[in-house]
């Protein structure tokens, strides 16, 4: 599996509105990507202090890499990247990507399904 992980710097000029859009067309892309396992996307929340100027971020776990290509060719076709390019600051060097290897994800082990622990009142 692949974790797709990018980061992206908005410009404080661009609308809440064209964000939602934004961040609705990626996941509709990502959503009818064959192989996709799993999207999420959204505003940074305060926090670290760390994020170095980056003010939204969205990960997508494929099943491989092939899975991953194809999101990508279909932000190609929707226009969905280029409309990333013109938000961000500095065009793609508003953008970070980046995918890691997730097919030995570790849990812990009080991370197991329990079963519901109720009674009849």
């Amino acid at each position: 599996m692949l974790r797709h992980i990018v980061l992206l710097q908005i410009s404080d000029a661009v609308p809440a509105s064209e964000i939602d859009g934004l961040l609705r067309e990626l996941s509709e892309v990502a959503l009818e990507t064959p192989g996709i396992r799993a999207f999420v996307g959204g505003p940074k929340t305060p926090g670290s202090g760390m994020s170095q100027g980056f003010t939204h971020a969205l990960t997508i776990d494929f099943t491989n890499a092939l899975a991953r290509d194809s999101y990508l060719s279909g932000l190609d076709k929707d226009g969905v990247g280029r409309r990333i390019s013109e938000m961000t600051v500095g065009g793609l060097g508003g953008v970070l990507a980046i995918n890691i290897d997730i097919s030995d994800m570790k849990a812990p082990d009080d991370m197991a399904p329990k079963k519901l622990q109720a009674k009849w009142a």
